[in-house]
């Protein structure tokens, strides 16, 4: 079904984000397997297989034995990963700057008090 540009850059948005989610949870909790990961993230299971086969497809994450049981496969984030996420945050701080600019330093931080009491 085509799309108009709006939900053609939303539906992009999302999968960005998503995939970004997941590098970062890579980033700051380490190597994990698909479910544990997929748990964190509160994903389900086939969704967190098509974001993982995406990230591999493109070099961002790689599925490695698990030391403890090699019967297990571990999701790891690769240097490129690392890239691609600190690449996201650098854009994401941008926009949040162009976004905000219009707010006193104290409003964005009661600001970002506000949003983090909200649920996930």
């Amino acid at each position: 079904m085509p799309c108009n540009r709006a939900s053609c850059l939303e539906a992009a948005a999302a999968h960005v984000l998503r995939l970004e989610e997941v590098l970062a949870a890579l980033s700051s909790g380490g190597p994990a397997s698909q479910r544990e990961l997929g748990e964190r993230l509160r994903k389900d299971p086939a969704d967190m297989v098509r974001l993982l086969d995406a990230a591999s497809a493109r070099g961002l994450v790689r599925r490695d034995a698990d030391p403890a049981d090699r019967r297990r496969r571990r999701v790891v984030l690769t240097r490129a990963g690392e890239a691609e996420l600190e690449a996201a945050m650098t854009a994401a701080r941008e926009v949040e700057r162009e976004l905000l600019a219009g707010l006193e330093e104290s409003e964005r931080r009661t600001l970002h008090e506000l949003l983090s009491r909200l649920p996930r």
